[in-house]
């Protein structure tokens, strides 16, 4: 966290404590969702504040009017799992379809598969239900290096009149996330991972025509009503009717940690005057380094895209890498991740572990877990070594031990 973060909400807690809650709140306003909206590259009346980046997304989704098996919910294999066990609620729910579209063998969302999948939608259908397809993607998995070609998804929502979820949890804060040019009427993203901020916030950002066709009256569209309100996303109009506000802050509840939205604002601040794009150039430089010597350490497998993945051709289809790195020992040397990780976090080396079963596709689910590490701008080479070495020598003394 970044220091700025951490005195934005120790200061204002001191001062909370001084005048009370209610009187911080008024006379120390917090400007998050400006900061956000300076950063996303959108209108301020356009963001929401959540406590996660999957409340977020939860928000957006659960506002959609799926009704039926004439509705479909198009998402790639390699869907985040908060967000694929939710579509599997909606369709036992209401119906609607899941068609669960393929990746490429380098790892890439097969784009191609998504318009021909839009294009089975005919056009008087479309002219008769507008919107009722929801294309739903992940632009980085969270245990892979693949930023997908968000770009080129919406260009195909917009010729089709699909609806465009983009979750960018581990985007924002990463490398630079412009909404308008990615096309996505909705985009949740957290503070705690890449924007260094603190844990419990989380944001949405939700497209102007999305907040108006929600309440445009008659209309047949998938946007609706965020899925729980209070008296601070609508206004009681009357005692038996309620009007939602014009912007994004429908999709808050009035209750607020105001604390960390502080925090929050503050590591927007950072990230936006570090640069974004010079911030994820460095990362992933970084990232490159570490690849390159777990490469060299006997039995260290890459896991973070597949062996065909190309950067040059990853380009040339609006997709990257990024500075996410995970990798395995234990399809080679019977060395668990979860074993790794306890040896690396001893000795102050922080790390995690993705399982393999938040996947779609059976041959992935039957994968070891990998070790992820994940390089930030705010690191050095050297610290890159440090890991190498830790990582050389554990997987040495823990592959000794189960020999």
């Amino acid at each position: 966290m970044p220091t700025e973060a951490r005195d934005a909400m120790v200061g204002y807690l001191e001062y909370e404590v001084e005048v009370g809650a209610y009187t911080a709140q008024k006379k120390r306003p917090h400007a998050a969702r400006e900061a956000l909206a300076t950063l996303l590259r959108c209108d301020v009346e356009e963001v929401a504040l959540l406590d996660s980046a999957q409340a977020a997304w939860a928000r957006a989704f659960y506002s959609l009017n799926f009704t039926s098996s004439a509705d479909r919910i198009l998402c790639f294999a390699s869907e985040y799992a908060g967000n694929a066990v939710a579509y599997l609620q909606m369709a036992r729910r209401t119906g609607a379809r899941i068609e669960v579209l393929p990746m490429r063998t380098d790892g890439i969302a097969d784009v191609p598969a998504l318009e021909a999948a839009l294009q089975r939608t005919t056009t008087s259908e479309r002219a008769e239900r507008p919107g009722r397809t929801l294309v739903a993607l992940t632009h980085i998995q969270t245990s892979e290096s693949i930023v997908q070609p968000a770009a080129a998804v919406g260009a195909l929502c917009e010729r089709y009149g699909a609806v465009f979820l983009l979750d960018t949890c581990q985007s924002v804060g990463q490398l630079p996330v412009d909404v308008r040019a990615l096309g996505c009427d909705f985009a949740c993203g957290t503070g705690r991972k890449w924007l260094r901020a603190p844990r419990g916030t989380g944001f949405l950002y939700v497209r102007r025509r999305a907040l108006d066709e929600a309440t445009r009256s008659g209309s047949t569209s998938l946007f609706g009503e965020p899925p729980l309100i209070d008296h601070s996303g609508a206004v009681w109009s009357t005692p038996d009717s309620y009007t939602l506000l014009p912007d994004a802050k429908r999709f808050e509840m009035w209750e607020a940690d105001e604390a960390a939205r502080h925090g929050l604002e503050a590591a927007a601040v950072v990230c936006r005057a570090t640069g974004p794009a010079r911030n994820f150039a460095h990362a992933t430089r970084l990232a490159a380094r570490l690849r390159s010597g777990l490469a060299a350490i006997p039995g260290c497998v890459i896991r973070d895209a597949p062996p065909s993945f190309d950067e040059e051709v990853a380009r040339s289809l609006g997709a990257a890498r990024c500075a996410i790195v995970t990798f395995e020992a234990e399809s080679t040397l019977g060395v668990r991740s979860a074993d790794l990780h306890s040896a690396l976090e001893a000795r102050g080396i922080s790390v995690s572990v993705s399982p393999s079963t938040h996947h779609f596709e059976p041959a992935a689910r039957a994968r070891p877990s990998v070790v992820r590490i994940s390089p930030s701008y705010i690191n050095a080479e050297s610290e890159i070594d440090t890991a190498l070495a830790a990582i050389a020598e554990e997987l040495a003394r823990l592959a000794e031990k189960g020999a």
